[in-house]
């Protein structure tokens, strides 16, 4: 199986919210969505990188470059990482970070961060395998 790795363009909308609402396991507003979508795409600081197989999208992961000023380094922060359940353990994901890591260190940056929620555990056995550490809680507020 050939994995070819190419930027995502607004083009790709309605794929990324496939993936996106895979990813989260419920649906969005699609107009919502897309006016999202299609301003982090004119973010300098965000990128998002699709995984295709055959033609189709399979894969996202999305990235932004940033500078915490409590870490005081640029770092690269992994906001969305997902692939199709029928393309996992064809090594999609380990593409998609491993080209994550490498955009981030091209921007400056010396360390990646993500967030996984709770109960994806296996995201976690991967996250680990891939040689991340679970280094602190996340909480959040809904405004």
């Amino acid at each position: 199986m050939s994995c070819d790795l190419r930027p995502a363009s607004l083009a790709d909308t309605e794929a990324v919210y496939g993936l996106i609402c895979e990813l989260k396991k419920k649906a969005y507003d699609r107009n919502t969505f897309a006016a999202g979508f299609a301003a982090n795409l004119n973010n300098p600081q965000q990128r998002y990188q699709l995984a295709e197989v055959s033609g189709e999208v399979v894969g996202l992961i999305g990235i932004q470059i940033m500078f915490p000023l409590n870490l005081n380094c640029w770092i690269g922060e992994i906001q969305e990482l997902v692939v199709l359940p029928q393309m996992r353990g064809l090594n999609v994901g380990k593409r998609l970070l491993a080209w994550a890591e490498d955009e981030a260190r091209k921007n400056g940056a010396s360390l990646m961060e993500l967030s996984s929620g709770k109960v994806r555990t296996d995201a976690h056995r991967f996250y680990q395998r891939e040689g991340y550490e679970q280094s602190h809680f996340r909480f959040k507020k809904t405004l």
